[in-house]
């Protein structure tokens, strides 16, 4: 978790909480000017312009939706949404959903920008796509369609978005003081292009309709504005919808139209297609009774007119095109859409047009789509024994259309696709579940159809798992005994033409198991790209037993994942527990015994685990009953006696060796398996016919990794993701892994990139990570100590400077880190609060920084809410950085330009970091006792390019937790770095930790004071 702070000097435009402002009085539009302004005061409408800058994740969307109630619960006639997210299809979007959802229960209006993901086809983002939204391309002064203004069909259905255009390009808005959106003006106003910048011309316009007709609905409104748009001839509905924004037709209407007649999409029928039918309601508001002509025009694509009949309308008051409208009432038009007249594969555009007496007119758009003739193909799956897999997986998508479907499949052997004529491709994961257990999975295996073509007639394909080879890594010149952990599958596919990349992958934990994980060979691609990914790491044994006597023979084990482990070689008599139930324990002696218990599943023995404790077992065996491969069980954490996990045919050995007579085990075990072996593939083209592969040991580098612990071992998690070249993502899950242990880590060398993250313990998300890195050159060792104490701010940095201020803004950013530089904290950091000092003189945070030199000083704690196992260091940070600044006069760090808002001048703060680098064992422990020698030094942050000497330093210590405190010796090694000599009493002396009180100083007068509780433990 990264704790920082970014001020901006001088008003902000937004609340920042998606809330917006909510005005009385508006400024609107009653005409438009020729260069797209718009001109007129409307003042007593009610406005809400809920805005929403840099929206992204969860959070930014629950603040949306609160907006959105807040602004229904005010009453707000119109919300102006002027944001957008990528979506795939309608339905299930959390957002659009919210603003129908409100718009039924309420008379609101949403006006939403349609996007700026144009000029291509299904453009639309979220919230735009909702059907009651009024969503809002852009235009610019001549009418013609801005290039990024996202486009319609909406994905999935094809209906008509978006509704209605407006000016959206140059357009001169009022700018935020210190903001630099856009192209700025003046002082005062700025330059900008977006259908961000339309959409408030149409929430203006929604406005003066609201304050003129007060009785009026949103939908209304909406009906209004859209109805008497003015329609571009170059511009079809899925563009500008119904046309840009004209507020004079739609002030006072005579004539009123509502609904449409958007068909959207039509599937493909093998038989007879039935008739689509779209009601039209007119209204007149005159006095007096009206005629209106009805006129119809709509083309294909491809410019062709639509066969006679295609489209028809018709009604109780209609004659020859021609309607018949009484003063004050309405009538129903029926529109209906004939698909047996029109081809497949057609899609068609239009509008029908009404034209009252008097000329006024109003309009509304036509469009629909036919799918493409469309096909069955059925694919029949077979697992490894040829029989029904017990589960399946795979995505279906067009290679050269847009077809996407994700199926799952449960013990289900068959499935069939309707494709349209084209190309496609399958990936998928099909799961072979041991015989007899299907929901135990025998071997996990990709598989892929890159080469379907759907022409005249359906087809059936088949994947079958039979042929199914695992996935196997040889280590030439390792002779030490490997099992195997992590794995992972993954497979893209793309058409070639950068239309689209389709991804699956599964990762999890063998460690020990003999679960298969492999792929079924597959056909070359003939288009785009197949690649199949694959990850292996295999580790030292976690435990390993054999049988010593009446014979010697090694039976394999596993050890489950959160069993006890132990450090040594256990040498114990075999006696058989049963079942392993209280009864069977009760007649048994084995008290320091090894206890052969036989269950049905090895995933459930918790009981029989501590039935066997507490009749004094040294440690568990656990043998199933029933056949299949050899699992690694299921146990829960805490438990008080080892467990390993063997196979059904060794666990009916070691029973007919009972039978004989007395049978002697050694369990041997280690606290953390001191090798591990990670292992990326890519394969290009295809799936292969084998996926045995082979690496030499020298191929690969060193990681000499120690992981520190707060004075206690406990079992933690280590997330290695590894990218093999053009792999898009790592699917990875956590190792566990015993913190206070070392172990050397054996990464592949070459173009491969990793990045490991280590979490503290099972129990908290406390975790450190690395950014991602690659090896070229093996043979090469390099060392990582993660959790190594102190807590400290990390060295890492990914922008361009840090204490750094510009004429925008002043970047403070203090992320948590350990001792290794490049590592970072991203969650489970302690919780900071900030206090601000200028010239001596709390101040607000929004108002720290002035343009005249000051003294300033920032302060911050670090606390952490809790400890966990062997989380118990550095849980209390309490720094204080001082320094004097003045406004920055030029640009002295590098890129700093790249930032947004964008700078025009740059310069650091003269902050000082402190920095650690202390000898500590793997329990992060210094000896007690005697004299402990380590550094301190004084670092700037990213972006300095000053003097990096500081003038001083000075260090205290606390045996209790700061209530006393004693000097230490510092000595100056170097212009920044000093050593420090604590003289540490006997353990007995103190709280068994030492908490460090750090200053450091520069010439000029910045310092840094810090204080760090328990920064370290004694032993």
């Amino acid at each position: 978790m990264t704790a920082s702070r970014s001020f901006v000097s001088g008003e902000t435009a937004q609340d920042g909480h998606g809330h917006g402002t909510h005005v009385a009085d508006t400024v609107a539009g009653t005409g438009a000017n020729s260069d797209g302004r718009y001109k007129g005061v409307a003042p007593g409408a009610d406005l809400l312009i809920g805005k929403v800058l840099n929206n992204a994740g969860t959070g930014a969307t629950s603040e949306i939706l609160a907006g959105m109630d807040w602004a229904v619960g005010q009453g707000a006639d119109i919300v102006n949404m002027s944001l957008g997210a990528a979506v795939s299809a309608p339905g299930g979007d959390v957002l659009s959903e919210a603003v129908d959802a409100l718009s039924d229960s309420s008379e609101t209006l949403f006006v939403i920008a349609a996007g700026n993901s144009g000029p291509g086809a299904s453009t639309l983002g979220s919230p735009g796509i909702a059907d009651s939204a009024l969503t809002v391309g852009a235009v610019d002064k001549s009418d013609v369609l801005a290039s990024f203004s996202s486009r319609g069909p909406r994905l999935g259905d094809n209906a008509v978005k978006p509704d209605i255009t407006a000016p959206g390009v140059g357009i001169v808005a009022a700018r935020a003081k210190g903001t630099a959106m856009g192209t700025p003006v003046d002082e005062h106003y700025t330059s900008a292009n977006g259908t961000s910048m339309a959409t408030p011309h149409v929430a203006g316009a929604a406005a003066v309709l609201a304050q003129r007709h007060p009785d009026w609905t949103g939908r209304r409104i909406k009906d209004a504005l859209t109805a008497h748009a003015r329609t571009s001839a170059a511009h079809s509905p899925f563009q500008q919808g119904y046309g840009r924004v004209d507020i004079p037709a739609a002030l006072d209407p005579a004539l009123e139209l509502s609904g449409r007649a958007d068909f959207g999409l039509l599937d493909w029928q093998k038989g007879t297609y039935p008739k689509q039918t779209r009601t039209l309601t007119f209204r007149n508001s005159g006095t007096a009774d009206t005629t209106v002509n009805l006129t119809t025009a709509v083309k294909t694509k491809g410019g062709a007119a639509l066969a006679d009949g295609a489209l028809t309308l018709s009604g109780p008051g209609m004659s020859d095109g021609r309607l018949t409208l009484p003063a004050g009432g309405s009538a129903e038009v029926t529109v209906t859409l004939n698909p047996n007249l029109v081809t497949p594969d057609t899609q068609a555009t239009g509008y029908i047009t009404a034209t009252a007496a008097g000329g006024e007119t109003v309009r509304t758009p036509v469009a629909f789509t036919m799918a493409p003739e469309h096909h069955d193909v059925t694919v029949d799956f077979k697992d490894r024994f040829g029989g029904t897999p017990a589960y399946v997986v795979f995505t279906a998508h067009g290679m050269d259309n847009s077809t996407w479907e994700h199926r799952a499949l449960l013990r289900q052997g068959s499935t069939t696709l309707s494709l349209p004529v084209g190309r496609f491709s399958i990936e998928g994961l099909l799961n072979t579940g041991v015989p007899g257990d299907p929901k135990r999975y025998y071997a996990t295996d990709a598989f892929d159809l890159p080469n379907i073509t759907v022409t005249d007639r359906d087809q059936t394909l088949t994947v079958d798992g039979t042929e199914a080879t695992d996935l196997t890594v040889k280590v030439d010149g390792e002779k030490r005994p490997l099992e195997r952990g992590v794995w992972m599958l993954g497979l893209t596919r793309d058409d070639g033409a950068g239309g689209h990349t389709n991804g699956i992958y599964d990762s999890a934990l063998l460690n020990g198991a003999e679960a298969r994980i492999g792929a079924v060979p597959s056909e070359r691609a003939d288009t785009g790209t197949l690649r199949l990914f694959s990850f292996l790491a295999q580790r030292e044994p976690i435990a390993r037993l054999s049988v010593t006597g009446p014979e010697e023979t090694v039976i394999p084990v596993a050890m489950p994942n959160l069993a006890p482990r132990f450090e040594g070689t256990k040498k114990l008599r075999l006696v058989d527990a049963g079942t392993g139930s209280a009864e069977d324990f009760a007649s048994l002696d084995a008290t320091g015994k090894a206890a052969l218990i036989s269950v049905a599943d090895p995933r459930v023995i918790d009981d029989q685990v501590r039935q066997a404790a507490e009749a004094g077992a040294a440690a568990v065996i656990v043998a199933p009953t029933t056949q299949g491969p050899l699992s690694n069980g299921t146990v829960s954490a805490g438990l008080a006696v080892p467990v390993v996990v063997t196979g059904h045919d060794s666990g009916r050995s070691l029973l007919g060796l009972l039978g004989r007579g007395e049978v002697t085990v050694a369990l041997s075990g280690v606290l953390e398996s001191g090798y591990t072996y990670s292992t990326p593939f890519v394969d290009d083209g295809r799936l292969p016919a084998s996926m045995a592969k082979t690496v030499d040991a020298d191929d690969f580098v060193t990681l000499d990794n120690t992981l520190h612990a707060g004075g206690s071992r406990t079992l933690g998690r280590e997330d290695l993701q590894a990218w093999a070249p053009n792999q898009p993502t790592s699917v990875r899950v956590a190792q566990y892994v015993t913190m206070g242990a070392a172990k050397d880590d054996y990464q592949l060398a070459g173009p491969q990139t990793y990045s490991r993250s280590v979490f503290a313990s099972t129990q908290s998300n406390m975790r450190m990570a690395e950014p991602m890195r690659s090896y070229p050159e093996p043979r090469k060792t390099y060392r990582e100590h993660w959790n190594g104490a102190p807590t400290r701010q990390s060295a890492y940095e990914s922008g361009y400077c840090n204490f750094c201020r510009s004429d925008v803004w002043t970047r403070v950013s203090v992320t948590v880190g350990d001792s290794d530089p490049t590592h970072r904290m991203p969650s489970g950091a302690p919780k900071a609060e900030w206090r601000f000092y200028r010239d001596g003189e709390q101040v607000a945070e929004t108002a720290v920084m002035v343009p005249q030199k000051a003294d300033y000083r920032f302060v911050q704690d670090l606390t952490r809410a809790q400890d966990h196992p062997g989380v118990a260091l550095g849980g209390k940070v309490h720094t204080e950085w001082s320094f004097t600044s003045a406004a920055p006069t030029k640009m002295a760090v590098e890129d700093c330009e790249k930032y947004t808002p964008k700078p025009t001048v740059c310069e650091n703060m003269p902050a000082i970091r402190p920095d650690y680098d202390l000898k500590l064992d793997a329990l992060n422990r210094a000896p007690s006792g005697r004299a402990f020698v380590f550094t301190v030094a004084g670092e700037r942050y990213k972006g300095w390019t000053g003097s990096t000497a500081m003038a001083g330093a000075k260090v205290s210590v606390s045996y209790d937790d700061g209530a006393t405190w004693q000097s230490a010796t510092t000595e100056r090694k170097n212009d920044h770095t000093f050593q420090v000599v604590a003289k540490h009493p006997e353990l007995a002396a103190t709280n068994g930790f030492v908490s460090l009180k750090t200053e450091v100083w520069d010439a000029a007068g910045s310092r840094t004071v810090q204080t760090v509780h328990r920064a370290y433990a004694l032993k």
